[in-house]
């Protein structure tokens, strides 16, 4: 397959449908359907690093601002276990987090509370799964993404009651995001490590199960920073039979789009509307199928786009004008 480094014009267009429309009628990425059409279920993906305020501030009005219910999932770089008390842990990570607790404290939003736990079976436990149920918005934070698979998800193709609550929450018109790890963990697919060869061929990623909020996209995060980042990435894209088998659909690997985001930066995505922020950039990665190439398009902080089904077949991305 080829790789196609292509720059797209910015188009300007007066009847592309809504968000609503678009996500009733194409769906690219494959989120969770929304309950109510005026609500479109909304993903923050963040490529680590600092996280940003218009970032922050982005995912708190996603949330509901002032009305907004948050859960932190800390677990992909804390345990508990590693700590002499729970009261240890807490204060280390209220700390660690302090402009998060600060939120509910100075009346910014409605509540928030950490959800977090060392053992797997507390995902399917529903006292521990029931902060889910009315929150608005959940944020994992980064640290090793095989810290919240073996925590949270089920073995394919089943689901955890954390997972199904989290689709919920989108279903609901919500918004999941994440860092780095957290980021990762999202999607239907996820990468869990890369491995290097001494004799020199391309890293190569170790893929597992997500989420499930994104069945549509592969991520990658720290995407400006760490070396083999490209090559793990576009070798999974390209990877139709591994994608296929992962997804359990005989189509996934020529319809999947990869997502990748720089550190310091995030990727609003509301139904097939995506919005960069941040200080770096956003990159979206296509695969024509007819032509079998892979293009590359790159979005710049506040830049926008939307993804459109192709009449024929494929994904086109079309770029907002500001």
């Amino acid at each position: 397959m080829n790789v196609v480094f292509r720059t797209v014009a910015i188009i300007a267009f007066l009847h592309l449908p809504s968000v609503n429309q678009v996500v009733a009628a194409d769906n690219v990425l494959m989120l969770p359907e929304a309950k109510s059409p005026k609500n479109p279920p909304s993903i923050v993906l963040h490529g680590g690093g600092v996280i940003t305020e218009d970032v922050f501030e982005k995912f708190i009005e996603l949330a509901g601002g002032k009305d907004a219910k948050i859960v932190f999932v800390p677990s992909a770089g804390y345990r508990q276990q590693e700590y002499d008390s729970e009261e240890a842990f807490l204060e280390d990570i209220s700390d660690r987090y302090g402009a998060w607790t600060y939120l509910e404290r100075s009346g910014q939003i409605k509540s928030f509370q950490f959800l977090y736990t060392d053992e797997p079976d507390d995902s399917d436990n529903e006292d521990f799964v029931r902060p889910l149920l009315n929150a608005t918005g959940v944020w994992f934070s980064g640290g090793a993404q095989t810290r919240l698979n073996y925590r949270y998800i089920a073995a394919f193709p089943e689901q955890t009651l954390f997972q199904k609550a989290l689709i919920d929450i989108l279903e609901r018109g919500g918004v999941v995001g994440g860092t780095s790890a957290g980021m990762a963990a999202l999607p239907e697919i996820m990468t869990l490590w890369q491995e290097d060869d001494d004799d020199g061929r391309p890293a190569s990623a170790v893929a597992a199960h997500g989420f499930g909020l994104m069945r549509g996209a592969i991520v990658e995060q720290h995407f400006d920073t760490v070396g083999g980042r490209l090559e793990r990435f576009a070798g999974l894209l390209r990877d139709t039979k591994r994608l296929n088998r992962l997804a359990g659909r005989t189509d996934a690997g020529e319809t999947m789009i990869g997502l990748a985001i720089e550190e310091s930066t995030a990727l609003i995505i509301e139904g097939d509307s995506l919005k960069t922020m941040g200080l770096g950039n956003s990159h979206v990665f296509i695969r024509e199928p007819e032509l079998r190439t892979l293009e590359w398009y790159e979005l710049s902080s506040d830049e926008s786009a939307k993804l459109r089904r192709k009449p024929e077949r494929g994904t086109s991305l079309i770029r907002v004008k500001p």
